[in-house]
C-alpha cells in the first residue's frame, strides 16, 4: 500500500503525533513544526490484532528543537535523537528522558551498561565520548592522541565499546588496539607493521571492529591479500576475530563479497555490501557464537540504497530509491519478507540521498527519516508497523 508524504500550508498550524504500535486514540494527522521545524508524517497502522506487539512506539518530532538530523539506538526502545541538542527519547512513553549538548554533528552511538559511547570525527580527528544514563559526560577521549601517531578513519566501527563499558577497541590504519578504561592500558592486538595475519592471509586494512561472545572476542573487518601472492589477484574483503588477550586470530576471505560497513546490534553484526557490488545478499555474524550467515533479499541488487539492522538484530530493512522510497523489512532468522512500504513526495529532493531507517524490535515498528542530512529542506519522519 502506498503512503504519500506531503507538506501543506496546514502543517504550520497543526500539531499531532506520528504514532505507531498499540494506541487508544485514532491515527493522528500530519504534524507540523511548532515548536520544532521537523514535521512528521503518519503512516496509518494496519488493523491491530491482540498481542500483535508487546509494546508501543510513538515518535513526536515536536519534542525536539531545530532540524532533526538523525537518531541512534539507545537500548530498550529508546533513541538518541540529534537535533539542536542531543535528546534521549523513550518511544514507548513519548517522552524526553534527558538532553545534552551534541558533541558532534555526526556520530555512531553504542549503548553500554549504565550509559552510552558516542564516537565520530571532530576537528582533531576521531573522538570518543562516554556518557552515563542521564547524558552526563563522564569522559572524553582524543583517540589519535591515545594512539600516538596512528589514525582511526572509519566512523562506523572505528571505535567499538564492550557492553560492560570497561573497554574500547580501535580499528586504525596501523592496527587493532584494545584500551582498558579502568587502568588506562593500551594493548596492540594486530600490528600492520609486523605483517598481521595468518599463514595464508595478510591483513592490509582494518575498517571496523565490535566486541562479541560476552566481550571475550573482537570481530573485525577490512581487506587483505593472499600468502603467497596469487597472480592477478587484487585485495579482497575479509572478516576475522581475535581474543581480547590477543590469541586465536581467525581470518575469513570473501571472494565475491565487498563489505562497505559494519552495523552492530545486540545479537548480530551486519556487513552491508558496497553499493557498486550489491547483489541482493547480506552477510551477518552471530555475536554470541561467531558463526557467519547470509540473508537473501527479494531482488538482485537490493541493498545498494541502504541496509539497516534493528536494535536487537532480529530484523533488517532495505531502501530502494527510484523517484520514491520503497522500504522492505525482513526477519533475519527466517529470511521472510515482513513488510513493504512505498513513500512518495512532490519534492524529489527527499529521494536524492539514502534515508535513515530505525527498526524497534519489541514494537515491530520502523521509523523512517527523510532529508535529515539535507539542510535546504525540512525533515520528514514516517513510521509503520511490520510483522505479526
Amino acid at each position: 500500500m502506498k503512503k504519500t508524504l506531503c507538506i501543506t500550508f496546514a502543517l504550520l498550524f497543526t500539531l499531532a503525533l506520528s504514532a505507531c504500535g498499540k494506541t487508544d486514540s485514532p491515527v493522528p494527522a500530519v504534524s507540523g513544526n511548532a515548536p520544532s521545524d521537523t514535521p512528521a508524517v503518519s503512516v496509518p497502522a494496519p488493523d491491530e490484532q491482540p498481542g500483535q506487539s508487546p509494546s508501543s512506539c510513538t515518535f513526536d518530532p515536536a519534542l525536539f528543537g531545530g532540524k532533526l538530523q538523525s537518531c541512534a539506538y539507545a537500548g530498550n526502545g529508546t533513541l538518541l535523537v540529534l537535533a539542536d541538542k542531543l535528546y534521549l527519547y523513550d518511544t514507548g512513553t513519548s517522552s524526553v528522558l534527558a538532553t545534552a549538548e551534541a558533541p558532534l554533528r555526526d556520530f555512531e552511538a553504542q549503548a553500554i551498561d549504565g550509559g552510552y559511547v558516542l564516537s565520530g570525527m571532530g576537528d582533531s580527528g576521531m573522538m570518543a565520548y562516554i556518557y552515563d544514563s542521564s547524558l552526563s559526560l563522564n569522559k572524553e577521549i582524543a583517540v589519535e592522541e591515545l594512539l600516538q601517531g596512528d589514525f582511526v578513519v572509519s566512523e562506523t566501527g572505528g571505535v567499538a565499546a564492550s557492553t560492560d563499558g570497561k573497554k574500547l577497541a580501535f580499528a586504525a590504519m596501523g592496527g587493532l588496539y584494545l584500551y582498558d578504561l579502568e587502568s588506562g592500558n593500551l594493548t596492540t592486538l594486530l600490528d600492520m607493521a609486523q605483517n598481521a595475519g595468518t599463514a595464508s592471509i595478510s591483513v592490509s586494512m582494518l575498517n571496523g571492529a565490535a566486541f562479541a561472545q560476552d566481550n571475550s572476542q573482537i570481530v573485525f573487518f577490512g581487506s587483505g591479500n593472499s600468502i603467497p601472492v596469487v597472480d592477478g589477484e587484487e585485495g579482497f574483503s575479509l572478516h576475522g576475530s581475535i581474543a581480547v588477550e590477543g590469541s586465536g586470530l581467525k581470518l575469513t576471505k570473501l571472494s565475491d563479497y565487498e563489505m562497505e560497513e559494519m552495523q552492530s546490534s545486540v545479537s548480530r553484526l551486519f556487513f552491508p555490501q558496497s553499493f557498486t557490488q550489491a547483489n541482493g545478499t547480506l552477510l551477518w555474524i552471530d555475536r554470541a557464537t561467531g558463526s557467519a550467515n547470509t540473508l537473501s533479499f527479494s531482488a538482485n541488487g537490493e541493498g545498494k540504497d541502504g541496509v539497516y539492522g534493528s536494535e536487537q538484530g532480529n530484523y533488517v530493512a532495505t531502501a530502494v530509491l527510484d523517484g520514491s522510497l520503497t522500504v522492505r523489512v525482513y526477519d533475519v532468522a527466517s529470511g521472510e519478507l515482513l513488510a513493504t512500504e512505498v513513500m512518495e513526495d512532490s519534492d524529489p529532493t527527499y529521494f536524492n540521498r539514502i534515508p535513515r531507517i530505525y527498526l524497534l524490535d519489541e514494537a515491530k515498528t520502523a521509523v523512517v527519516v527523510l532529508g535529515g542530512s539535507i539542510s535546504e529542506i525540512d525533515t520528514l519522519v514516517s513510521t509503520f508497523e511490520f510483522g505479526a
